[in-house]
């Protein structure tokens, strides 16, 4: 594990994160995060990627919750209710890892079928390592910064970590679901598959859900922090 940690740098990010207050890192993350989200779309408007290519990325997304959530659940060191997790948190990964990327790829499947009703994938291979590239290290930077650098981890069981990225898959699905019928043009019969709007609505509507759960999850966190230091 400590091997993987550097290779991805986040020992490095831990390090910067753990000098920087929490305000910092908070809102640090949260711009790179809407960076992230925003880039799709930007590249959509800029004829570089079409409608096809940003769903695919976006379940890609979840691949790489799939991933740094995987590794919060192996390096989580909290308690849960006030007692210690005693089979560990292997088991808990593993079980994770099964159950989460399930419907990962259920969702890839629905994802697939969009990029196909939208007329496949029209990004060129610079374009597909920028989103890619943009995606993984917003999901990165929070890792570092914010669960190692800002010590979340030694507040957050193994249990609570493997819930967490619950919530945001949900309403990736419903956004996956929209843009499906906004692609076949229910109740508008005059639009066309080169519409902007189901980029809008995934774009617009995933990235208040990302910031609002990061947010919240950074809040919590610190605030169980500051609990552990009061005598």
């Amino acid at each position: 594990m400590n091997v993987l940690l550097r290779v991805l740098g986040l020992n490095l990010l831990a390090h910067v994160g753990s000098r920087l207050p929490s305000r910092a890192a908070r809102t640090t993350t949260s711009i790179v995060l809407i960076a992230a989200n925003l880039l799709p779309l930007w590249a959509v408007l800029n004829g570089a990627a079409g409608v096809g290519d940003v769903f695919v990325v976006y379940w890609f997304e979840n691949v790489v919750v799939w991933f740094t959530s995987t590794i919060k659940i192996l390096t989580a060191r909290g308690a849960t209710a006030g007692v210690a997790q005693p089979t560990g948190n292997v088991p808990i990964a593993g079980f994770f890892a099964f159950h989460f990327g399930l419907f990962t790829l259920v969702h890839g499947f629905f994802s697939f079928i969009i990029a196909g009703l939208s007329g496949g994938f029209t990004g060129g291979p610079r374009t597909w390592l920028l989103l890619l590239a943009a995606i993984l290290a917003s999901h990165l930077v929070s890792l570092g910064l914010n669960w190692f650098g800002q010590g979340e981890r030694e507040v957050v069981s193994p249990q609570r970590a493997m819930v967490v990225p619950y919530p945001r898959m949900l309403v990736l699905h419903l956004s996956v679901i929209g843009g499906f019928f906004l692609l076949l043009g229910v109740g508008r019969p005059d639009s066309t598959y080169d519409d902007i709007a189901p980029v809008a609505l995934l774009c617009g509507m995933k990235t208040l859900v990302d910031v609002f759960f990061h947010v919240r999850e950074r809040l919590a966190n610190r605030k169980a922090l500051r609990g552990t230091l009061e005598p």
